[in-house]
């Protein structure tokens, strides 16, 4: 074998220990590194190089994985957030319905379930029995009066709304006086009937619970009057539609009250 190709064996075999060393151990003691740096400088700084590498993405996936640990407890802190939210807003409405329109708030409830059906007007609750929801009960939210309970399971309540046909509820009109049953029209609307007149009436007077029924507190707000039927001139009795002041659809959560 000649000179010539034994020092190429030399050098290749010097550059994979010095590629080897320096990826795998680190810097070399000074008068290993000393001794070969001469001849191999460049494979001597790519095997520094590669351990170098080899560091940073080692570190790379580990600051991945923090981030990825942290955006998750972000994730849950902002659930956590908007559930006490949900629950402030809760404790607002009913504090709400508490002070302006009946003291005798005793729950609440969020609404799962709208029926569909044009000619009935019920709601479902997400609540029943067990939370101490009874028939009777009358639903009600900030802006108004909703309906009454009327059957129950145990986790689940069904109300009938002020809109739905079977519906009774004694209203007045505020400022006005008078008496007379509301009850549920085909299209979301309520109908007064047998209103005794104290007062003549117009559209946009507001309506709302009376005493008469027995079964809803006075005062709770029922809705407007959008027309008033020409009266009969032999009778001081009174028709009108009234526009109900609680929207159904845009309805998240109700307060439920102890029957008078």
């Amino acid at each position: 074998m000649s000179d010539l190709l034994k020092a190429w064996y030399l050098f290749i075999f010097l550059g994979l220990v010095t590629f080897v060393l320096s990826a795998l151990v680190g810097p070399l003691p000074y008068p290993l590194s000393s001794a070969i740096a001469a001849p191999n400088q460049l494979l001597f700084r790519a095997g520094s190089n590669f351990r170098t590498l080899a560091v940073n993405l080692e570190q790379r996936r580990d600051f991945e994985q923090e981030i990825r640990t942290l955006k998750r407890q972000v994730a849950e802190l902002e659930a956590e957030n908007r559930q006490l939210e949900i629950n402030l807003e809760r404790y607002e409405q009913a504090l709400n319905v508490r002070v302006f329109q009946a003291p005798g708030v005793v729950n609440t409830a969020p609404v799962i379930g709208v029926d569909p059906s044009p000619l009935l007007a019920t709601i479902t609750l997400g609540k029943g029995s067990s939370s101490d929801i009874r028939p009777f009960m009358p639903v009600t939210a900030p802006a108004g009066l909703v309906g009454l309970v009327t059957d129950i399971t145990e986790r689940n309540a069904n109300v009938r709304l002020i809109t739905d046909p079977a519906s009774r509820v004694g209203v007045t009109v505020r400022d006005k006086g008078g008496q007379g049953i509301a009850i549920g029209e085909v299209g979301g609307l309520v109908r007064v009937i047998d209103y005794f007149l104290d007062e003549p009436l117009e559209v946009g007077d507001r309506v709302e619970t009376s005493s008469r029924g027995g079964l809803f507190p006075r005062g709770i707000l029922v809705g407007d009057i959008i027309r008033v039927e020409a009266p009969d001139p032999n009778s001081l009795r009174q028709e009108f539609l009234v526009r109900p002041a609680v929207e159904v659809q845009n309805l998240l959560e109700v307060a439920l009250i102890d029957p008078i």
